[in-house]
């Protein structure tokens, strides 16, 4: 399983998961313009995606998501709640489902975790493969006990956040 972050920040989020011929991107808070500058520095083409999973509707894990999906017919991923607010429904194939759900793109096992933050319906995931399993918790709310039920096993964990309640 290899994991690489495009960029994190208030400007912008995305994180590319690649186990063998499987490859999800997660949140695209770029444009497309500069999501495939960035993908490209990894030697990566946009069209080589099987997905893109969106964490919640924020704009800098969002705004870049359906404008990819249309240009290169990516399938998205996203909660029910995160839809609702119209921040990427005009995205390719969207893909709904409940936090706390299990699904699969190609060799990747995934699973949705309801997580706290000031969103309609955010969500974390756990990508599981060949025995790994990689957590990535973005704009974590805070810390709750169901978070760390469902992360305290992970092989690997990606963390980004700078969500600040006083700011």
């Amino acid at each position: 399983m290899q994991f690489a972050s495009l960029g994190s920040g208030s400007k912008g989020n995305a994180t590319l998961v690649r186990v063998g011929d499987t490859l999800v991107m997660v949140d695209c808070g770029f444009s497309v313009r500069e999501t495939v500058r960035r993908m490209a520095r990894l030697c990566v083409e946009p069209n080589q995606l099987d997905a893109i999973l969106v964490t919640h509707e924020h704009s800098d894990h969002s705004s870049g998501v359906a404008a990819l999906s249309r240009k290169f017919r990516i399938p998205v991923y996203l909660t029910h709640g995160t839809f609702s607010t119209g921040r990427c429904d005009d995205s390719f194939a969207p893909c709904l489902f409940d936090c706390e759900d299990d699904f699969s793109i190609g060799s990747l096992s995934i699973k949705a975790v309801a997580v706290p933050h000031d969103a309609v319906e955010p969500c974390q995931y756990r990508l599981s493969s060949q025995g790994y399993t990689l957590g990535i918790l973005t704009d974590l709310g805070s810390i709750t006990p169901h978070v760390i039920d469902n992360f305290r096993d992970c092989d690997g964990l990606l963390l980004e956040f700078n969500h600040d309640l006083a700011m």
